[in-house]
This record gives C-alpha cells, structure tokens and sequence, in this order.
C-alpha cells in the first residue's frame, strides 16, 4: 500500500495542525502497518508459548494428612485421630473446609483452602499444626502431611505379560524414569505394590522358646542398622558400625537369644522370612493378567500437546526394544481429546470469520470493508498475546471466548469506517475524512466498547472452580475489546487515508443493486412499520412486556429446563463395586473379571467386534476409580473397572446406550453391596446429586440414608444411587475383666499384642534403591486360620504367657468401614448420576423436597443439605447476582457521563431485560436447557444490546436538535440507523451461527451460549429498531402529562390562594 497522500490530503495536512495521536498516526507514513505487524507479531508469539489444554487449570488447592494406625476400626480412628487433628487444622487461616475419613487402619484429613491462598504457608500452618496434636493414640505411625500439587493426566500406560510383580515393577521404573528424562513432568503407578520383608513366626515355636512378637521385632530393629561411631583422634577418619540387614537372608540370621544348650536362635528358626509386597495395596489386571499402570502426567505450566509428542516420540524409540511377550498399551488419551475439540473451534471460529466479512462487503464500500476485516484478525492476535502475558491457555472456554468476540470487535472500526467514508463522499480529503471520521465517533465508539466490557466484567467476580473456568471468557473478551479499540483509532485511520484516496466513484454490479434495494425497504416498508409502531406505541410495548413475561413463563412452567453445567459425552465410564466384608481380596477379583467380562459381552450384543466400540479395559482390587480427589475409597472388598470407549463423535452408540447395556450384561455376583457405572465427568468436579447428611451417630446416619437411597429410587433417569458409610467387618470387641486387671494387664498392652500378631508389627523401614522397605512381624497368616482369637496367648507383665479368653471378655458388634466428617461433624453422602436427556439434577432436588427428604431429616434428628454441582450452581448464582448489580451500575455511569444525563442512560439500559425473549424462546427451538453458560451470555448481550440503543439515541438527539418534531426525529432516527444497527448485529450473529449448528458432541456445553446471543440479537435488534422509538416518545408523554398535571395543580393552587387573600 502506497503511503503517499492525495493533493487534497497534502493541502489539508499542511494548513491544519497535528493534534493528537490519532492525526499523528494517521499522517505517518508507516505507523499503520507497523502497528499492525506489531500486533500479528505479539499474537503469535503469544500463541506459540501459551499451553494447548482442554479446559483451563482449575483446582482445589488442599494439603492432605494421613496417618496409619494398624489393625484399628474406622470408629476407634474417627475418635482417636481424626477428631485430634481436626480441631487443630479447622480454623487455620485461609481455610474453606476441612473433609475426614477414617477407614480401617488409616486416617485422611483433607484441608481445602480458598481459591488464591498462599499455598507455601498453608502447608506450613498446617505442619505447625499437626505437630501440636499430641494425644495421637500410641501405636499411630507419624503423621504424613503433604501439599497436593496439582498435575493433568494426559495418557496412561498398562503393562501386562507373562512376568512376576518383581519384573513389571522394574520394567515400569525403567520407562518411568527415561520418559522423565524425556521432558515428562510426571509419571506415577497404579498397582504398584510396596516391597516389604515380611517375617511369618509360628506361634508355637514362638512361646516354646517364650519369645514374643515384640521381642522379634526389636532384635530385629536393634541389630539391623548402620550406626556412625564418631572419628579418630585429630578427625582423620570417620568411624561406622555397619549391621543394616539389607535381604530376606539377612534377617532370618538375626540372633534372637541363647537357647538352654549354649546356642543361638535366630529369627529363622522360629519364622519363614521372605521378600514380598503389600498386601493393602492395589492390584491391578488386565485382561486376566497382573499389570502396572502408568499415568503419564504434565505440570499445568506444560502443554498438553507437547508432552503428549514426547511420549510418542518415547514409545516409538523404546517399544521395539521392549520383550515381545509384554504388553505395552496406550489409552485413555487426552491429547487426542483436546486437538479434536480446539481444531473443532477453531474449523468454527473461521466459518464465522467468514461470514462476518460476507456481512462487511455487503454492507461497506470494498476498500472500507477490506480494512475493517483486516482489524478482526489483528484484534486477535493482540488479544492472545494479553492472554499469554496474563497467564491463561489455548483451551476451549477461551477460544471460544474468541469467537464470541469474533463480531463484536468488528463494531468500533464499522462506525468509525463507514463515517469517515461519508465524509470522504462530502468532498473532504482522504486524510481529513480519515482524521475527522475517527475523531467525530471516538466519544460513541469508547462509550460502547466500555459498555460491553463493563457487561462482562462481572464474571471476574464468581468464584469458586466455575469462576476459574469461566475466567477466560470476559479475559479473551475484554483483551480483544481494547485491542480493537486501538486499532480502531490508532491503524485503521492511516488505511483508510490510503483507502479512500482516489475518486469515490459510483458503485454498480450486485452492491449497487443490493444497496437500491435496502434503500427502498428502509424508506418504504420499514420507515411505515417504525412510524406504526410509533403511532401505536402503548401498544408496541405492551406487546414486549407481553413476550417478556411469556419468556419467563416458558422457564418457569419447565418448557425450557436449566441445567447447570452440562456433561460432555463422556468417552470413559468408572465401574466401582463393594462386596460384603469378609469375603477376602479373591472374590473382589473375581468380581471386577465378571464386571470386566460382561463389558465386553454388551459390546457383542451392540453389535461391534471386540475393539470397535470398547477401546481399552483396566480392573483394580483395593480401590475405586473415578473419584475426587480424596474421596476415593480402599480396602480388599473394593474392586474397580476403568473402561474407554472410541471417541463420541467416532460412534453411533451413546455412552448411556452402552451404560444400559452393560447393565443388563451383569452376572449376578455373590456377597456384593452396591455396584455403580459412572461416566466419567467434564467442567467443575462434584456429583449431579450429592445429598449430605450429617449431625448424627454412624448408625442413625446410615438409616436416613437408607430411606433417601430409597427415595431416589423412584425417580426416573437416576443411576449409581450409592452412599460412603459402607459396613465393615464384623467387630469383636475385647473388654478387660477382673483376672486381667489382677494380673497387671492393661488394655493398651493387650491390644497392641492382639493387633501386632494380626496386622503385623513394623520393626523396621530402609531405603533399597529408590523403595522403602518395610519388616513386618506377624503370625504367620495359616496359623491364625487354624488359631481362634481366644486361643491367642498374651504375656503378662510379669513375663508369664496367658491365653487372651482368661483375661478379657468378647463381644461382637457390627461396625463400619468407614466415616467420614466434614468441618468437624460426621456426615453421609447419598448421591447419584443423572441422565440429561430424561431429568435434570434440579428436578430430581426439588422432587426430593417435595417428597420427603425434610420429613426424613426431621425424624431422625439430623441436617441435610445439597453438596456437589447444586452447592456449586448456589455460589456461583450469588456471585452472578453481585456480579450483574455491579456491571449494570459500571454501564450507567459510562452512558450518564457520554449523554450528560441522569435519566437517558435509563432510557437506552431499558432494552436489556428484553434480551432473555429470544434466549428463552432460542433455546426451546434448539431443544437447547438453560445453563451458566447461557446465563453468561445474557451478561454479554446486554452490552451488545445497549450499543445498538446508544446508536439510535444519538441518531435521534441529533434530528432533535435540528428542530424536527419528537416523533418524527424518532422515526427518522431508526430508519437512518437502520443499516448501522444491522450492521453491527448480523456480525455478532454471524461469528456464532456456525457454533449455534455445531454437530459434534464435544461442543453442546458451549452452544447454549451461542444460542442466548444468537436468537437474543435477532429479537433486540428488532426490538431496538421499534420499542427504543417508541419508548422515548411515551418519556415524552409523561413528562408533558406531568408538566400539564403540575400546571393545574399549581392554578389550583394560586386560585385557592387568591380566594383566601
């Protein structure tokens, strides 16, 4: 492009003064297009270092403690632990809530902070304050206080094959350790057993020599250790005691004592000593076979995309390398996840752009047209970069946040485009055209984009995971905004110098004729509908009011639902069973192989082969899958089954499909509790029916939830109805009686000699490579089959053994196996999936209120309330609330200070309520629920919305103020706007309509936004065009009726006072 100026312009520019930077950068023969570059420049850069996810980072920011405590009951850890340590952790600062749970054996307390604390000195606070709980019962291991850092799941890896434990584990460490040295952040294991020496004593052999387990267990921890013995006089050498016994071996030659005859008894004389793994721990299986699973993991500052062609660059270095005969197999892919859905944005997003310069070459002259679409992309780029400098990602909430703006961002340069156009047609020079175009409409153009940013300024103020994710939206929107802004006023005046430089010759061709007909539509049908609408104009807004109120009624009578955050089409589905306590870790095996069996039967009855619908399977024994985090659950009788389904958008069978159909594949499998299919869950954690009930003992907790269980049950389109305080083991309680006392007994010696010979005593833990070892000393596990509990010798005191049923008494009692409480109270989650397409988890809370739950809450004497997404949807409505109070007072001081008036901005902010018409009405056509996101939208398009009324304003104002009558200013005013107005609305509508018929289920969370601005446009803007003219003519009403009300009452008034006088 030439930068050289017209005679005309020359002539302009050296008569009249620079003033400002708009005529600096105007008259500057290169500043445009270096902003310009500038600006694609900036962008770029931000697009290349900004990270590539699916949604953003979002989190509970938590520090866990975890404290073990063999052999114990969930009731004795919830009353010895838990409760000591909460009380100490509850108030610390920065603290939102604190969860506990307590299970056979072991205790987790979880810390949840506000979102934004300082996280190093909330782990501190917290050590300082376990490290005061000093009544942590005897026995208890040292507290394990740790900061969850936050790391994202891309791939998983299952190695599986004919090969011991010993063999997996090592092959796993290997490629751990090399795709770390790779550039993987993360990589960590699932069923990956500890090692552990286990020490198995007979206890006959044991009291023959009248030994116990404890005396094992100190040998062993007194003669196994190195110990550093000082230096040699003058410090020349160091001095060490080496006797750590490193192997099985080694330990079993521990002396124990001198027997009668001179000799020694070692440990091995008296116990089998062998190498093996936690028996606690998870287990994991794969097609039959014992397996590792790796979790190949990126820090939030990586990029997703990036880490995922590392790992394929690994695997396709080291496969060949590997056993043929191992199973090395890659699932559960999130990359592949997150290119499909960013480049299904971004396919949308340039449709849109697409249209949106259709729009601008219909309407504006070519050259005009040209420059203003230039200003799109270059207000985008500038906005990545904003968005890379402030922190965000390439994710979808903000590329779609992007395409939102996509013809939003068009609006600044249209106006100030189109009117230095004019005045270039008015015989000014290119340049003072350019000048005076940008410099006229500045003060209408900044109170817009003020406007609209102000309208979504108020998601910056919800909280919570929503507020988090939702962030990038009004932070794309509002980057992009100001970007344009600049443009607008800083490059776009120096092109259209250059643009408008030659003769403004006639136009022709389809323009002209599409031009000759819009003129004859807007001075013929379109003037006589305005000026209808004036003359009826009670009328014409009661019929808003009318359609308004029809809207609201739609959502009200259920027409048109509300749904709070909808699920994506889940790809992975978490099967989670419970068995009856007792039957051991084989028969949870068996049960997940059943589970994991009929998955693939329902596959053969869908009608695929096996592979064509169930990508990949994984079964556990000891946990469950799929959980928040540190709501998980463990023990033997606890089986899970992770299973992958081929992309949604790559099947013709829904998740919920294949959910029925596994279903109804199940065997019946014996001494089973409760067993859920859950999809897995998008977008903010929590579950769509979360009851929780609390106040109560464990007992009474558990039949409220029986009865609430019971009540979910009948309601169509719920599933995975469950609760977490599941039985446990039958308990048998040990009382100490009179001969114990006497005999010098106490009840914690007593115990701790029980709990040793059953769960082993820990007499020592070393470091062997990068694992921690653990010696446990037990009974040997087939000799307590054969042995009763009453059977069980104890030594007293005084050293004399005594079998346990002389000195204590039993009784058995039913316990649980775990219980949990949350900011110091016990509590029972009842809770359930739903299915979107038959209910909604606000019908089914609302159902629940109604048919009982307060009756049930009320009869047992305890609270309820609604956790999961119901307490998320709670807090984020009341931050919208806060929210849109805050953006409509921010719109009203920016229009008081444009118009210089207290009562016009009220006048032009009217408009916004009318935009949930063609929301309402939007989403019933669509077949479309409300949700966050579509509430969101209505913040926006209320700024949109208010653009087009200050348009119209000023179009009218101004024929005022050239004496014409009120009413035929107002007609005047929408017919002159009548392309502007268009203008800016068919861009919006056309960045989104693409979105507005995306078919891919991937994307249906984010249409109901596209659908609230789309259908709300179209109605505002006929709105705006009629009910705005009509509104300003019935102000007009008012005040003359007023003024000729005070005018009588005034005459009245002198009258009555002239008669008094």
């Amino acid at each position: 492009m030439s930068s050289k100026l017209d005679i005309s312009s020359e002539g302009y520019a050296r008569e009249t003064p620079q003033r400002g930077l708009i005529s600096l950068f105007a008259r500057h023969p290169t500043a445009a297009n270096l902003i310009m570059a500038i600006m694609f420049i900036a962008g770029l850069a931000g697009l290349w270092r900004m990270n590539t996810q699916f949604f953003p980072d979002f989190g509970i920011d938590i520090v866990s403690i975890n404290v073990r405590w063999e052999g114990a009951s969930a009731d004795d850890v919830d009353l010895s632990i838990v409760q000591t340590i909460e009380r100490e952790v509850r108030f610390l600062d920065d603290v939102k809530r604190v969860r506990s749970t307590a299970r056979e054996g072991t205790a987790s307390v979880i810390v949840e902070f506000q979102q934004g604390a300082n996280m190093q000195n909330a782990f501190a606070n917290v050590d300082a304050a376990v490290a005061r709980a000093t009544t942590l019962p005897e026995g208890s291991e040292q507290p394990d206080v740790a900061r969850i850092v936050r790391y994202d799941t891309i791939a998983r890896i299952a190695l599986s094959g004919p090969y011991s434990e010993s063999a997996l584990r090592t092959l796993a460490k290997r490629m751990r350790d090399e795709m770390m040295k790779a550039g993987i952040a993360r990589v960590s294991f699932s069923g990956m057993r500890d090692p552990e020496i286990s020490v198995d004593v007979d206890p006959f052999r044991l009291r023959a020599i009248d030994v116990t387990l404890a005396d094992v267990s100190r040998a062993i921890s007194s003669s196994s250790q190195d110990i550093p013995s000082g230096e040699t006089g003058g410090g020349i050498r160091q001095i060490r005691s080496l006797g750590l016994a490193k192997t099985a071996a080694e330990i079993a030659a521990i002396e124990l004592k001198n027997n009668d005859l001179g000799g020694k008894v070692r440990v091995a004389d008296v116990a089998v000593v062998r190498d093996t793994f936690d028996k606690d721990q998870v287990t994991a299986l794969h097609f039959g076979s014992p397996a590792i699973e790796l979790l190949v993991q990126r820090a939030t500052t990586a990029d997703s995309l990036e880490t995922a062609a590392i790992l394929d660059g690994y695997l396709a270095k080291v496969l060949p390398s590997l056993p043929p005969d191992l199973r090395v197999e890659k699932y559960g892919v999130e990359s592949n996840l997150v290119k499909e859905r960013i480049w299904l944005l971004i396919k949308n997003g340039a449709s849109g752009l697409v249209l949106v310069v259709l729009v601008l070459f219909l309407f504006l002259n070519v050259q005009v047209a040209f420059w203003v679409a230039v200003g799109i992309p270059a207000s985008l780029m500038a906005a990545l970069a904003v968005m890379w400098l402030s922190g965000q990602s390439v994710n979808m909430i903000s590329l779609f946040g992007l395409i939102l703006v996509l013809g939003i961002v068009v609006d600044d340069a249209i106006v100030v485009g189109e009117h230095a156009e004019s005045l270039r047609r008015k015989g000014l020079s290119a340049l003072e055209a350019a000048e005076q175009g940008a410099r006229k409409m500045a003060a209408p153009v900044v109170s817009s984009t003020l406007t609209t940013i102000a309208a979504f300024l108020p998601l910056f103020v919800i909280g919570d995971l929503i507020g988090v994710i939702i962030a990038a939206i009004p932070m794309a929107v509002v980057a992009a905004l100001l970007a344009s802004l600049f443009e607008c006023f800083l490059a776009l005046p120096g092109h259209m110098k250059s643009a408008l430089r030659g003769p403004m010759v006639a136009q022709y061709g389809i323009r002209a004729s599409f031009n000759r007909a819009f003129d004859r539509f807007r001075e013929g049908t379109f003037e006589r509908a305005v000026l209808a609408a004036i003359r009826f104009r009670y009328a014409t807004v009661a019929a808003a009011i009318a359609a308004l109120i029809v809207s609201a009624g739609l959502v009200a009578g259920g027409r048109v639902a509300f749904n709070f955050f909808p699920s994506v089409e889940a790809d992975v589905i978490f099967a989670n069973v419970r068995l009856v306590p007792g039957g051991g870790r084989n028969a949870t095996e068996n049960a997940v192989r059943q589970i994991e069996k009929a998955a693939y039967e329902a596959e053969h009855k869908l009608g695929f082969k096996k592979g064509d619908l169930v990508r990949q399977t994984l079964a556990k024994v000891g946990a469950t899958v799929g959980r928040e985090q540190g709501t998980g659950t463990n023990g033997d009788e606890i089986g899970s089954v992770f299973l992958e389904l081929i992309s949604s958008d790559h099947r013709s069978v829904r998740t919920n499909e294949f959910l029925s159909a596994w279903n109804a594949a199940l065997p019946s499998i014996a001494g089973i509790e409760s067993l859920t299919l859950t999809p897995a869950q998008g977008g903010p954690p929590g579950r769509e029916v979360d009851i929780r009930l609390s106040g109560g003992n464990p007992a009474v907790l558990k039949q409220a939830a029986r009865e609430v269980r019971a009540l979910l049950e009948n309601y169509s389109g719920t599933s995975a109805i469950e609760d977490d305080m599941p039985y446990g083991k039958g308990e048998l309680v040990l009382e100490l009686n009179d001969k114990g006392h006497a005999l010098g007994f106490t009840t914690e010696n007593v115990s701790r000699q029980v709990r040793d010979s059953y769960s082993g005593a820990i007499a020592k833990r070393f470091p062997r490579g990068d694992d921690e070892i653990t010696v446990r000393v037990r009974l040997d596990q087939n000799s307590l089959t054969d042995l009763s509990v009453r059977d069980l010798y104890v030594r007293s005191p005084s050293g004399v053994q005594i079998p346990l049923s002389e000195i204590v008494d039993f009784q058995e009692t039913a316990g649980f196996s775990q219980i949990k409480r949350e900011d110091g109270t016990r509590r029972i989650a009842v809770t359930a999936e739903i299915d979107e397409t038959i209910t909604t988890s606000n019908d089914v809370l609302a159902a629940l209120e109604r048919d009982g739950l307060p009756d049930i809450a009320a009869k047992y004497g305890i609270a309820y309330r609604f956790a999961g997404k119901a307490e998320e949807q709670q807090g984020t409505f009341k931050d919208m609330k806060t929210g849109a109070l805050i953006g409509l007072v921010l719109m009203y001081i920016v229009l008081c200070w444009v118009f210089g008036s207290f009562s016009r901005p009220l006048a032009i902010m009217i408009i916004i309520p009318f935009g949930f018409i063609g929301a309402s009405f939007g989403h019933l056509l669509m077949g479309f629920d409300l949700t966050i996101l579509s509430m969101i939208a209505l913040l926006g398009l209320a700024g949109i919305v208010v653009n087009d009324s200050i348009v119209l304003i000023i179009a009218i104002d101004e024929h005022r103020a050239n004496g014409e009558d009120l009413t035929v200013a107002a007609k005047q005013g929408s017919v002159d706007r009548l392309r502007a107005v268009l203008l800016t609305s068919l861009t919006t509508i056309g960045g989104l309509t693409p979105m507005m018929f995306e078919t891919s289920l991937q994307a249906r969370f984010l249409i109901p936004m596209a659908v609230t601005i789309v259908f709300g446009l179209l109605i505002t803007t006929l709105l705006v065009l009629f009910v705005v003219p009509a509104l300003v003519v019935i102000g007009s009403d008012f005040r003359h009726f007023f003024s000729r009300t005070m005018s009588k009452i005034q005459n009245v008034m002198q009258y009555s006072l002239s008669n008094i006088s």
